[in-house]
């Protein structure tokens, strides 16, 4: 019997050698081609915030080399349904990139590799890889959308925390205010390196200790629950222990190291309740032998489907064509060639009781990343200042960053987010959502409404500003897009702010001036 089986195990080797090798090139292959997706990637590795993404491919491995007795009773198998999944995903990758979403471009990538894996070594070997395959999914850097969303959950609930317990306290968007002193929710306070680390240790814990499903995803959910929950009671004794201790503990570089600490025991807790929710051992036994039954009867029945050398590298040539086929499509269709072309824009003509001035009263202006053109305009109106400002991007430009993180409505070291939200405004006789925020500094305060347009339509929000983007730019739209922001000062004793923005945008054109460049 021992004869039998070891001779069954040589007769399996050339299939996997032969597999295992056109997998590799084909991954090689894939990884040149998408090597600034990869290279993007790599690079956000070395920030503190994605740095436990170096571990991710050596732990992915080392859970497959653990698996490497399963597999050997498995022949690798193809599975051409890969070649559908990997044309969409090719496909999904170019559409991020016409949209400069760097983050659904790395999923892409991270997927595609998963779905060649899949297709080359067939659906019984990609089952016994679930877990170290879907891991993978945690090298791509993710999460930095939720920091704002995370910051205003930890400034809200340390807020009420502080009131709960008689600690004078006020809340000012992300700045909070005791006695003792003011406190700034930053970006590094947001607990997103707490949340990632969270996410990639529990979903390699749920996947080791547990079998059942129901478990594995509660624990999942604790994982993210409960370093968010931490993150907001961790802002809130910070701020506890500087106010007690007039600010001898917990100031400067303290609130780091405490953070961290703080962060280590919260993990050691929630793994060791997670332990005791393990299954017991007849239930692991229960499951490990289903496990085995149902690998030796994927060998019987799957042993004498071995693919044959002429079907694995068709399968290779269909896969590389997938995935090489949204790279003609860009090519052949969306323009590509970078534009530096520079020019003005023209200033909306403004009619009474709208006056254009020439000196700029008020000290703000929206920093944009490498626009086409740019226009900052001062106006008055019933002698209040407003000022105008469009970034404006020709169509043909395929670097153009629009919508990105790395623009910003204002110098954070001038001025402080106080509020946001979204409001009705009439844009030129259409219904707009505009984004509203308050700002203040040491002198001014101000209201902010911003926008886009984009594809001929205004919208505030940044997902159809980018699918707009998209839209235009398959349909070759030589249009151009642009953002807009107008703001005014907000002081006692004169017309509120947010109605001399609503009369401005009553009285003045701005198409005017975003269709003044069209080719």
């Amino acid at each position: 019997m021992e004869i039998a089986s070891q001779s069954r195990l040589i007769g399996n080797s050339s299939p996997w050698v032969r597999s295992c090798v056109i997998l590799c090139c084909c991954l090689f292959f894939i990884l040149f081609l998408y090597w600034p997706t990869s290279a993007a990637i790599v690079s956000l590795w070395r920030t503190s915030t994605f740095s436990y993404g170096f571990l991710v491919i050596p732990v992915s491995v080392y859970l497959i080399w653990t698996r490497r007795d399963r597999l050997r009773l498995l022949p690798p198998t193809l599975t051409f349904w890969a070649v559908p999944a990997l044309l969409l995903l090719g496909f999904g990758w170019l559409l991020a990139h016409l949209a400069a979403i760097e983050v659904v471009q790395q999923f892409c990538l991270v997927a595609i590799v998963i779905s060649l894996i899949w297709g080359v070594l067939g659906t019984a070997v990609a089952r016994a890889l679930l877990m170290p395959l879907a891991f993978l999914l945690f090298a791509v850097p993710f999460g930095e959308v939720f920091v704002p969303k995370l910051q205003d959950f930890s400034a809200w609930f340390a807020v009420k925390a502080l009131d709960f317990c008689g600690v004078p306290v006020l809340l000012e968007g992300r700045f909070i205010s005791v006695p003792s002193g003011k406190w700034e929710v930053a970006q590094a306070c947001s607990g997103i390196r707490y949340l990632t680390s969270s996410l990639a240790v529990g979903f390699l814990f749920a996947g080791l200790m547990y079998k059942t499903w129901i478990r594995r995803v509660g624990f999942l959910v604790a994982s993210a629950v409960v370093p968010i929950l931490a993150n907001a009671v961790r802002v809130f004794g910070i701020v506890v222990l500087a106010h007690v201790s007039n600010n001898r503990i917990a100031a400067g570089v303290d609130h780091i190291i405490y953070g961290w600490i703080f962060f280590t025991v919260v993990m050691a807790l929630l793994l060791t309740v997670g332990g005791w929710w393990r299954e017991k051992s007849g239930q692991e036994s229960d499951a490990k032998s289903s496990s085995a039954t149902g690998a030796n009867e994927d060998e019987h029945g799957k042993e004498k489907r071995q693919p044959s050398a002429v079907a694995t590298v068709a399968l290779a040539c269909s896969s590389l064509a997938a995935v090489l086929a949204p790279f003609a499509v860009k090519f052949f269709w969306v323009p590509t060639g970078q534009s530096s072309q520079r020019f003005e824009l023209v200033a909306p003509v403004a009619s009474p009781p709208i006056r254009s001035t020439g000196a700029s009263v008020i000290s703000w202006k929206p920093e944009f990343f490498e626009p086409s053109a740019e226009l900052k305009q001062s106006y008055e109106i019933q002698g209040q200042p407003i000022e105008l400002y469009i970034a404006y991007y020709i169509a043909e430009r395929p670097d153009a960053k629009l919508v990105s993180s790395a623009n910003a409505l204002f110098d954070r070291n001038l001025w402080s987010r106080t509020k946001e939200d979204e409001v009705d405004a009439r844009v030129e006789g259409q219904r707009v959502h505009v984004h509203e925020t308050f700002v203040r500094s040491s002198q001014d305060s101000l209201v902010i409404w911003s926008w886009y347009w984009v594809d001929g339509k205004y919208t505030s929000s940044d997902v159809i500003a980018k699918l707009l983007s998209v839209k235009a730019r398959f349909l070759l739209d030589r249009r151009g897009a642009a953002f807009i922001a107008i703001a005014a000062e907000d002081r006692p004793g004169q017309v509120p702010a947010v109605e001399i923005l609503r009369q401005f945008l009553d009285q003045i054109s701005l198409r005017e001036a975003l269709t003044s460049n069209t080719g």
